[in-house]
């Protein structure tokens, strides 16, 4: 019963970031902020104590993590929290199994939209010599320095997020 409540505040939780997001380009703080509140309650009410540092745990690391890549605008701040309130309600080994299909949806979903918008060469120049320019500078930039009226570019990670945190319920399930 336990992991079920758990999994249906995640699709809750997933549902209104992705229509937000859809929506505004914005997941909204107060629903991130109501999500990892009901992880924590529903941690500590099922795991006592040791609810309180899984949630903690599950929350803070992807925060520490994903810090850099915020940094450099290669994702944003949205995506973070996103992921921080699914730490916190699933735990950070939930976290680190879904990582690799988040990652495969992220790449998918890049590919499929850099293709059609005929971008797939130039955005892997781009990657390329963005690599390049940090290992010859010994310095890490802003990956990104388009108009942000252009939004071609923008990936939508929260698709990513749910995707593969969508997968590793369905694994974790079967």
């Amino acid at each position: 019963m336990f992991p079920m409540i758990k999994y249906i505040l995640i699709i809750l939780l997933l549902t209104i970031s992705l229509y937000t997001d859809t929506k505004t380009y914005k997941i909204k703080n107060n629903v991130v902020l109501l999500f990892l509140l009901l992880g924590l309650i529903i941690n500590y009410v099922y795991l006592g104590v040791n609810g309180i540092q899984i949630w903690f745990i599950g929350f803070i690391v992807p925060i520490i993590i994903l810090f850099i890549l915020f940094v450099v605008s290669m994702i944003g701040a949205g995506d973070i929290k996103l992921i921080s309130a699914i730490g916190g309600i699933l735990g950070i080994e939930f976290l680190i199994n879904s990582s690799k299909y988040i990652i495969i949806v992220a790449a998918l979903i890049a590919i499929i939209k850099m293709i059609r918008h005929k971008q797939l060469i130039s955005r892997l120049v781009y990657f390329y010599n963005y690599i390049l320019d940090i290992i010859i500078t010994r310095k890490v930039s802003s990956y990104c320095e388009l108009k942000s009226e252009d939004k071609s570019y923008i990936l939508r990670l929260s698709y990513a997020i749910s995707g593969g945190t969508i997968i590793q319920m369905a694994i974790n399930i079967l």
